[in-house]
């Protein structure tokens, strides 16, 4: 495969300049490149943004300026296959799921949403690419690149809100991979990924999208997630993908489950919290319906995050649905001010309630470990349909020949803004990999993979 893809030059009649406040800069940058690749972007749309705000810029500014991350040094998802991250919105989102810790950790910053989500610099996007694929310059980037990791599109907001369709930046994006053949995996809520504008800058042999559907009751949906489209409105999307060939993957995650927990595999708790069995309190967000839901828009494959919550997230959940979230926990993962999450027995029972299912209807079965520490991410292994990569992409995807995992110790510490945490959780992954070793969990294949000299 080429590194890159050639557009005909008739396909673009016009060579724009712009001379903006905020478009100059960055139509200079680009310009300046010399790049392969045909510029089409409408760059005023940044300048529109500013005028919008005038003299009371908000805070950060009008324009998202992070761009490139890799993530899989920080201890929640150093196992991550897919830690290659890029927003292409930041400071907020307006799906504004209440659970969210991106919502919590910006709102006490007061970033979240002041007013709205802001676009991503899409020049210095650009210039990273180039330089990569077009020079022979040096960037911080080229290692990663080089190696084809795919990367996440969405972490912190979701790339495909509709107010893109305003601003552009994420077609722009998938302009960019698409050019130089770079594969990418889509986080997203968002039924616009199926619109026609947009499937026709995806590639079926790049592109693995991935939905996030938390439960399949509308109303408590729509109370948790009240910015999001309808739950509905995402199978419709997904089944539109499906037929047009694409691989996607349904993310039940985070999976709030449905009973207290112990009411599976400790019921003794249970009876004694609440009296009786038939006492404990249900969580009725998601149904085993949603089976059906996925088999009939044709998902082949899906994956389960047992939820944790913070304690500011639990309030959070229970105001907006009436029930007390707290009371599903037990009462020792409660103390203290860290996240609380469920038992490693109960998360097992759902993990291979879904796993049975899955098996029934025909489709393929992940868990993601995000957030819950490496421990979680080799014990449930022996669960999963693809145990080279819990998202379920590699294999699938024509382009996905590695991932995150990939990426060795040495060159993670180099993008840890805190090496002392980053060695940190180096130590805890590795200690992980012991003990799951040791119990025959762990094949030599994902020892190989996931070592690496000491740093």
């Amino acid at each position: 495969m080429d590194t890159f893809s050639l557009v005909p030059d008739s396909a673009y009649d016009f060579e724009p300049k712009y001379s903006g406040v905020l478009s100059a800069e960055m139509w200079k940058r680009v310009d300046s490149l010399n790049s392969k690749m045909p510029d089409t972007f409408d760059w005023s749309v940044y300048d529109r943004l500013y005028e919008k705000f005038g003299d009371d810029q908000p805070r950060g500014g009008a324009v998202f300026k992070t761009g490139l991350k890799l993530v899989n040094h920080h201890s929640s998802c150093t196992k991550c296959h897919y830690a290659f991250e890029i927003d292409t919105y930041g400071r907020g989102c307006i799906h504004n799921c209440v659970y969210c810790y991106a919502l919590e950790s910006l709102t006490a910053h007061g970033y979240w949403n002041r007013p709205h989500p802001f676009p991503l610099d899409m020049s210095q996007v650009r210039k990273v690419f180039h330089q990569v694929f077009e020079t022979n310059k040096p960037s911080k980037w080229r290692d990663v690149l080089e190696k084809r990791v795919p990367l996440r599109i969405g972490s912190m907001s979701d790339s495909f809100m509709k107010m893109d369709k305003k601003y552009g930046v994420t077609k722009e994006l998938l302009k960019i991979l698409s050019f130089y053949n770079y594969p990418y995996i889509i986080f997203t809520r968002s039924d616009l990924v199926a619109d026609d504008a947009y499937m026709s800058l995806l590639r079926k042999d790049l592109a693995s999208i991935q939905f996030s559907i938390s439960g399949n009751n509308e109303k408590l949906t729509k109370a948790i997630e009240p910015g999001a489209p309808s739950v509905t409105a995402r199978f419709k999307a997904l089944k539109k993908l499906n037929e047009s060939g694409f691989w996607t993957t349904v993310r039940i995650n985070p999976f709030f489950p449905m009973k207290a927990d112990g009411y599976y595999t400790d019921p003794d708790s249970v009876i004694q919290k609440f009296g009786s069995l038939e006492a404990s309190p249900d969580f009725d967000l998601l149904s085993w319906d949603i089976m059906d839901q996925m088999k009939e828009a044709k998902v082949p494959s899906f994956l389960v995050g047992v939820v944790r919550l913070s304690p500011h997230a639990i309030r959070n959940m229970t105001k907006a649905t009436g029930v007390d979230l707290k009371s599903f926990f037990k009462s020792e993962s409660l103390k203290g001010s860290t996240d609380v999450r469920y038992s490693d027995l109960e998360i097992r029972h759902y993990y291979s309630e879904f796993a049975k299912k899955a098996w029934r209807y025909g489709m393929r079965f992940n868990s993601c470990y995000i957030g819950m520490g490496p421990k979680d991410y080799f014990q449930y292994q022996n669960l999963w349909s693809n145990k080279s990569d819990c998202c379920d992409a590699r294999g699938n995807v024509a382009a996905f020949d590695s991932s995150s995992q990939d990426i060795g110790w040495k060159e993670r510490l180099k993008h840890a803004p805190h090496k002392d945490s980053a060695l940190k959780a180096k130590a805890e992954e590795s200690e992980a990999m012991k003990e799951f070793s040791e119990n025959k969990i762990v094949s030599a294949d994902q020892r190989s993979n996931s070592s690496d000299a000491q740093v």
